[in-house]
């Protein structure tokens, strides 16, 4: 008679445990890194190994102080930069100088700036979508579900200019790929339950609570974008010192 309510209690264990919400995540393939560093950057760097540099950022205005809610990636770039050993310029006088004329030479701008790289951020954004309609259990097993499930993830893109001469000197682009190992913030994604067959409730998300849809808004906090922005910046100055 134990054994039997043994038995039975096991199987309502089992039961439930099945019937239960469970966790699963999701897993992207990242996105390979582009860089392209020119002979001429290579060079340049061994004569001047502690080169005067300005960071250009996109829509640039006329203005020394503005307000740009992308301020702490500029922030991040230059602070890189001023470790890596370079002579960070102020981008906003740098702006002011460009503006003042638009028949400006480069052989005069570097005069004028004292400055003799141009690093351009040609484009930022953390809109960047991965969608997929497969998630992993917490068993590691691969399923199909008939929804698709979105993460945002980053990319971030420099052109190098030697000022004196105009030259090319580099291109870089840099990704950011959400969930790309199991511990990245993904593991809590997917609500699911696994009895007769899998079955995911798509409003209900371990991360953020039930009635919670996957929002749109839901983008790379600053943080997580900080620390990438600043390792890409890293890779960045090692392509062209090496």
């Amino acid at each position: 008679m134990k054994a039997k309510l043994n038995l039975v209690a096991l199987v309502g264990i089992l039961l439930f445990s099945s019937c239960a919400l469970q966790k699963g995540h999701l897993r992207f393939q990242p996105k390979t890194n582009e860089t392209i560093a020119t002979p001429s950057i290579k060079e340049y760097l061994k004569l001047h190994p502690n080169p005067s540099i300005v960071l250009k950022a996109p829509n640039s205005e006329n203005k020394s102080t503005q307000s740009d809610p992308n301020s702490y990636i500029y922030n991040a770039i230059e602070k890189e930069l001023l470790i890596a050993g370079f002579d960070v310029k102020d981008r906003g006088l740098f702006n002011e100088v460009v503006g003042k004329s638009n028949e400006i030479n480069y052989s005069e701008l570097k005069k004028l700036t004292n400055t003799e790289l141009l690093l351009e951020l040609v484009n930022v954004s953390t809109k960047i979508e991965y969608r997929t309609n497969k998630f992993y259990t917490k068993d590691g097993k691969e399923n199909v579900a008939n929804q698709n499930f979105t993460k945002y993830g980053a990319v971030i893109e420099f052109k190098l200019t030697i000022i004196e001469t105009n030259q090319f000197a580099g291109s870089y682009s840099f990704y950011y790929s959400p969930c790309t190992s199991e511990n990245s913030g993904c593991e809590c994604e997917v609500a699911y339950k696994n009895f007769a067959s899998i079955k995911v409730y798509p409003y209900i998300n371990f991360c953020r609570g039930e009635n919670n849809k996957n929002n749109e808004y839901e983008y790379i906090s600053e943080n997580i974008m900080e620390k990438f922005v600043r390792e890409g910046v890293k890779l960045m100055i090692n392509e062209m010192k090496n």
